[in-house]
């Protein structure tokens, strides 16, 4: 399959995207692993896309985190999941 745009990841921690955008290797982060450098080249390559989102509106947390059934229904209608 040809993909013609950058893939888009919706991230909510504003430190990964700075880390994203800037690619420095400092003392905290120079035992960040390979995926990080991987994630860097795909930027570069325009492969991807990082975008931020507000933590409360990271439809992700469905899906790795237990939720309230408040914060779970707001998830289930926004990614329009039909019963």
């Amino acid at each position: 399959m040809k993909i013609d745009c950058p893939t888009c990841l919706l991230i909510d921690n504003q430190g990964t995207l700075d880390l994203i955008r800037s690619r420095q290797i400092n003392e905290c982060t120079k035992y960040i692993d390979t995926r990080f450098r991987h994630i860097c080249d795909c930027k570069n390559a325009g492969e991807i896309v990082g975008e931020h989102i507000a933590t409360e509106d990271q439809v992700a947390d469905i899906m790795i985190k237990a939720l309230g059934s408040e914060k779970f229904l707001f998830f289930h209608a926004k990614i329009g999941v039909e019963e």
